[in-house]
């Protein structure tokens, strides 16, 4: 057995393959060399730009020891382009230096906003101020993250060898531990210097390392004795002052139950004042309430200069140069949830006989109570009921549907969308004057501010979200259908929609009410022709048995001779020539074949009323047919077809040319003649072979308007639209409201910012949600509009105005500050980040008054000293120390030292940047 078993292949182990540590520094260097490292680009840093500027962020994964490592790439996007300021210049002349060594030895990125969003910057960049670094993690960080001594120095080694390989002017990070801990090792590497980074955290400090004097001790042992300059200390603390919270409650339009939240919470209650009502809730919820930190900084000061102990301390903020007044606020408004509740809707493909059931609209009208037999006896001009009616009970238009709403509640709502229906509960009427002045067609394609259209969408939105959700949603709805059909029945116009034809620039659900208003005013017309008719034929009739009776009581006869075949042609031909509905004469015109005659005007039919989705059917029937199909030109000539005989009718003498005189005066060009006289004719798409005005003429008939086929049947275009109405799902009618309730809900906000007279500190917000809107209302898609941006916009606009009237309060307003002052305080809050400067004593020493105005200072000031201790919620140390410029010229390469300290009551977070020289390394 010894003897088969070979040792040697057994224990063979090959040295001479890449380790996993090596292929992990390869995989790296690759990334780096991509990212450009090792280009040191970019100008100095602007004030605060760190915290304002737009970061790019790349990640690619490697794979290490059966482990993902993302390897991030951090770079902020410069906004200020030019040449180096004059911070910059003369450290440029060390060919060391690098872009790292000057944004820790600045102290224009040193302390940024102590409100953090979301959207903020990186930990590393807001510690160190670095305009560029890389960070190495693993993946996922949560679970997966480093924890031993061992894991931390492999990868540290490997970014050092890296970054000295590629000549990496960039940090490179790791980060160790917990990342809620937020705890990082790094390095960067210069040509003849070496950056490290540490960061160590201390739940209990010691006393003497939470203030300056003994960070100052600390900070001097880690720092080589060959600097012999004093270090420049930034610093910075951090109050705060009781939270504002102002009660304002719950308001829903016509529910009448008092909210639950106005009877648990006590406190100050201020109402939202509106001059105009919309059906829309307004208030804030409860938890509401805007939190105040008073941030007071030294930019920049000697060691020497200042002291900081246990004991006594100069850092007090009444000696403090620079004080800020920070407000975080945390609202939640009821308009902006119940838009965002809304929203859901449009994910609900549910039909709406889901929710009420099948023949929802009561089919209780006059025409459907008709005997479909007695038309076909039934003459074409038989008395029609008369426009008079009875209001029908409100048992007929809220019975049998079902949902949360009882009549009572549910009549209430319908008296508000047709107040001319309910006399005595209509206590909002239409204003007439509104549908010319408040609304800009061109702009949101939505309806006129107030209309029914409006109405109706704010209070499915309500109902969705407080009087019975999809139920009470789909209860109104079909209530509201089941009215359109008894105004139609009952001739009746919509009230609360604008006049004339279908306006594509408005809403859909716009264009479909005035589609129905216009079928209403179509069939009354042609009901009050019919009765003129028929009375002209009772007052023919009348003539006519008269002239009879005469003529038997006449007992004289004549003799006439008897027509020959040559007098009765020319009596035919009169009697054919005879004209028909002739509206009036065109000026002096006269036949071209006949100038004894006029040229008349015929009585032609109106135009034909399309909405926007008729519009588009019809194009799509006309792109699927071609330019060349008979149906395509027939559906085009159709209303041709129509004006050609009654012009015909009309005019019997008159041929093509005098009607393109009338109807196309463009067609009819004046020309000169080879004797230079000025003739007229048609023009070359008129004359052209095949023309298709050449074939409508030929076909064309002498019939007067009188006794033409209706172009447009009222009748049926009305149901069409009741129908559209009545199977919509709920998606659907989503879609067809959306626009309007978002459009209310701008003019809501407008209204009560109005009356809080900050309408002007907020009028730019609400012109770009104006301009989003317009935006999304005229989107050509078919899908429903993306209103999550427009729907936190709008939710951060009602934050504001929650914010300004928590500023107000914490200002003294009214007794100890006015309106003017708090709002210029205000706009500034608005335009730095939620921040406003309290007190700038560099600025008051030029002459300048306080920014802000010292009252704000003035009343802030007593509430802090009440209990300044405990206020008191963190403090920022930041000790730099630079090398001399005389010891590189000695051949000494001192770097950069930094050392940032947080301290928040017993804790202590310490984050260094040390540098050495790795000349003699």
């Amino acid at each position: 057995m010894a003897e088969e078993i070979d040792d040697n292949e057994f224990y063979r182990e090959n040295f001479s393959a890449d380790s996993d540590w090596e292929v992990f520094n390869v995989q790296l260097g690759e990334l780096l060399q991509k990212w450009e490292v090792a280009v040191d680009v970019g100008v100095s840093l602007q004030p605060e730009e760190l915290f304002k500027c737009k970061w790019h962020v790349e990640t690619e994964r490697l794979d290490m020891l059966r482990n993902s490592i993302a390897v991030d790439y951090y770079e902020a996007q410069s906004t200020e382009k030019g040449s180096p300021t004059a911070e910059s210049e003369p450290a440029s002349g060390c060919l060391q230096r690098t872009n790292c060594h000057h944004d820790l030895m600045s102290n224009w990125n040193t302390f940024g906003p102590p409100i953090r969003n979301s959207s903020e910057l990186h930990t590393l960049a807001r510690i160190y101020g670095l305009r560029r670094f890389v960070l190495l993690h693993p993946v996922p960080s949560s679970t997966n993250y480093m924890k031993s001594t061992s894991e931390f120095n492999f990868f540290l080694s490997a970014a050092a060898v890296v970054a000295a390989e590629v000549s990496s002017v960039v940090p490179i990070f790791v980060q160790i531990h917990d990342p809620k801990w937020n705890f990082y090792t790094g390095v960067a590497m210069a040509p003849a210097l070496r950056t490290n980074f540490r960061l160590i955290g201390l739940e209990q400090a010691p006393p003497e390392c939470r203030y300056l004097m003994g960070l100052l001790t600390l900070f001097h042992d880690k720092v080589p004795s060959s600097y012999t300059q004093e270090a420049r200390v930034s610093v910075r603390t951090t109050y705060t002052l009781d939270a504002v919270r102002i009660r304002m409650p719950l308001y829903v339009p016509f529910n009448h139950g008092l909210g639950s939240e106005d009877i648990a919470i006590d406190g100050d209650v201020e109402r939202l004042d509106v001059q105009h009502f919309y059906a829309l809730p307004h208030g804030y919820a409860p938890e509401s309430s805007t939190e105040s930190y008073l941030v007071y900084t030294w930019p920049e000061l000697s060691e020497s200069v200042t002291f900081d102990s246990e004991q006594r301390s100069d850092f007090v903020p009444s000696k403090a140069p620079l004080g800020k007044i920070y407000l975080s606020v945390e609202a939640f408004s009821y308009l902006s949830l119940c838009l965002g509740d809304y929203q859901a809707v449009g994910k609900v493909t549910r039909s709406l006989e889901s929710y009420v059931g099948r023949n929802f609209s009561g089919m209780s009208s006059g025409a459907e109570r008709t005997n479909p037999l007695d038309k076909l006896t039934e003459h074409k001009l038989s008395g029609r009921r008369e426009r008079s009616y009875e209001l029908p009970s409100q048992e007929s238009l809220t019975k049998r549907l079902p949902g949360p709403m009882t009549e009572k509640e549910l009549t209430e709502l319908l008296a508000y969308l047709f107040p001319d229906m309910h006399p005595d509960l209509a206590l909002y009427p239409y204003a007439k004057q509104s549908f010319k002045d408040k609304f800009d067609p061109m702009r949101i394609k939505s309806a006129v501010a107030d209309s029914l259209v409006c109405r109706l969408s704010c209070l499915l939105a309500t109902c969705h979200a407080h009087l019975g959700s999809l139920e009470g949603m789909a209860q109104l709805w079909a209530a509201f259908t089941r009215q359109l059909r008894v105004l139609w029945d009952n001739c009746l116009t919509v009230p609360g929609i604008a006049r004339g034809f279908p306006d594509t620039r408005t809403c859909l659900l716009h264009q479909k009410l005035q589609m129905l208003n216009v079928c209403v005013e179509r069939r009354l017309q042609r009901e009050a022709f019919g009765k003129r008719k028929q009375q002209q034929a009772k007052v023919m009739d009348q003539q006519l048995s008269e002239e009879d009776d005469e003529e038997e009581d006449d007992s004289e006869f004549y003799d006439c001779d008897e027509p020959t075949s040559s007098s009765s042609l020319p009596i035919k031909a009169v009697l054919s020539l005879k004209p028909e509905g002739r509206l009036k004469r065109l000026g002096q015109e006269r036949l071209l074949d006949e100038p004894d005659e006029y040229l008349y005007v015929p009585e032609t039919q109106e135009p034909v009323p399309k909405t926007e989705d008729q519009l588009q059917d019809d194009a799509e029937v006309m792109l699927k047919l071609g330019p060349g199909s008979g149906l395509s030109t027939q559906m085009m000539c159709t209303s041709l077809m129509s004006d050609m005989e009654a012009f015909k009718a009309a005019n019997p003498r008159g041929k093509m040319e005098d009607f393109i005189r009338w109807y196309s005066p463009k067609d009819w060009e004046q020309v000169l003649s080879d004797n230079g006289e000025s003739t007229h004719q048609l023009s070359v798409r008129m004359t052209t072979e095949g023309n298709t005005w050449q074939k409508v003429w030929q076909q064309a008939q002498a019939v007067p308007v009188a006794r033409q086929r209706r172009l447009f049947d009222d009748t049926n275009e009305a149901l069409k639209v009741l129908h559209y109405l009545e199977t919509r799902s709920m998606s659907e009618i989503y879609g067809l409201t959306i626009i309007p309730a978002l459009h209310t809900a701008i003019l809501k906000l407008i209204d009560i910012y109005s009356n809080a007279q900050v309408q002007d500190l907020f009028a730019s917000h609400i012109e770009q949600l104006l301009s989003d809107l317009c935006r999304l209302s005229r989107s050509h898609s078919n899908e429903l509009p993306q209103v999550e941006q427009l729907l936190q916009d709008l939710s951060e606009l009602e934050r504001r105005f929650y914010q300004f009237k928590c500023f107000e309060r914490l200002a003294g307003y009214p007794k100890r500050s006015n309106l003017a002052e708090i709002k210029r305080q205000f706009e500034e809050i608005l335009k730095n980040e939620n921040s406003c400067t309290i007190v700038d004593k560099k600025r008051g020493a030029a002459g300048d008054v306080l920014c802000s105005g010292g009252s704000l200072y003035d009343l802030l000031s007593p509430k802090l000293e009440q209990d300044i201790s405990n206020r008191l919620i963190s403090k920022d140390y930041v000790i730099r120390l630079d090398g001399d410029t005389k010891s590189t010229e000695k051949g000494l390469y001192l770097g950069p030292q930094f050392m940032r300290a947080i301290v928040t009551g017993d804790k202590l977070r310490l984050c260094g940047a040390f540098t050495e020289s790795t000349t003699f390394v």
